[in-house]
């Protein structure tokens, strides 16, 4: 494998160093099946299977797709694989600061997700689905869910010993991302039901049923515990990754 010299100012460093990270996946077949097809195939079967049924089922499932594999999923492997490779630990004596290597080692990943959601916006209105009548909070949602997504890559990448392995260390919190995110969009959030916003991944799915039903700028207590849980999970995962992280590959 070889890297791309990063010159010039710290933003244009990271900026060609996530340029290079994108040619790798590109050029990764297995990767791309996994993160990019493989998304937007299950979020065109959601369109045609559930459109007649309570779209912001169909918005938070697409949305999770799209943060869990998309993003998460892909950005752990991409992590894992340059550490294993030891271009982490060879960048790491560049000019690019730690975060700066990071932000570009995962780049690809975010962008890949997000352009999978901007696609799911265009199948949703093609086919009748309403997307979101408060844009704001379904941006929220979409910002919610990278954050969390990402500080959770970080974390997972501690304990992958391998880019193989990430198949596997990465199933239970993509699991709890999937079913988090959809059961808060239809189970009423009243009473024991809003324990369920303590799983990673219901906050997000909470603010798209706000997104497509109205109602998050009126306040309340659902809002302020999904945001709060998002932001909890997120700090959790970055303060695990920031102390436990290694740079040298696993035995």
């Amino acid at each position: 494998m070889t890297t791309t010299a990063v010159t010039g100012t710290p933003t244009g460093r990271v900026a060609a160093l996530a340029a290079a990270e994108t040619r790798l996946v590109l050029r990764n077949r297995t990767l791309l099946v996994s993160s990019l097809v493989v998304p937007l195939g299950l979020g065109l079967f959601w369109v045609l299977t559930f459109s007649g049924q309570n779209p912001a089922t169909v918005v938070a499932l697409q949305l999770a797709v799209a943060v869990g594999m998309g993003l998460y999923v892909t950005a752990t492997q991409t992590v894992v694989a340059r550490r294993q490779q030891k271009v982490l630990k060879r960048m790491r004596t560049s000019s690019l600061t730690d975060t700066g290597l990071l932000v570009a080692v995962v780049a690809p990943s975010a962008v890949v997700a997000v352009g999978q959601i901007v696609v799911f916006a265009v199948l949703n209105a093609v086919f009748g689905v309403p997307f979101a009548t408060d844009p704001l909070a379904f941006v929220l949602a979409v910002l919610a869910g990278l954050a969390q997504a990402i500080a959770a890559a970080l974390a997972t990448a501690v304990v992958t010993p391998s880019a193989e392995r990430a198949q596997i260390t990465t199933l239970p919190l993509m699991f709890l991302l999937l079913a988090g995110a959809v059961v808060v969009t239809f189970v009423p959030l009243e009473g024991w039901w809003q324990a369920l916003l303590a799983v990673p991944g219901a906050g997000p799915g909470v603010l798209v049923r706000f997104a497509v039903e109205g109602g998050l700028w009126a306040g309340g207590l659902v809002p302020a515990l999904a945001l709060a849980a998002t932001v909890a999970w997120t700090v959790g995962f970055a303060a695990f990754a920031r102390r436990r992280f290694r740079w040298d590959p696993r035995r």
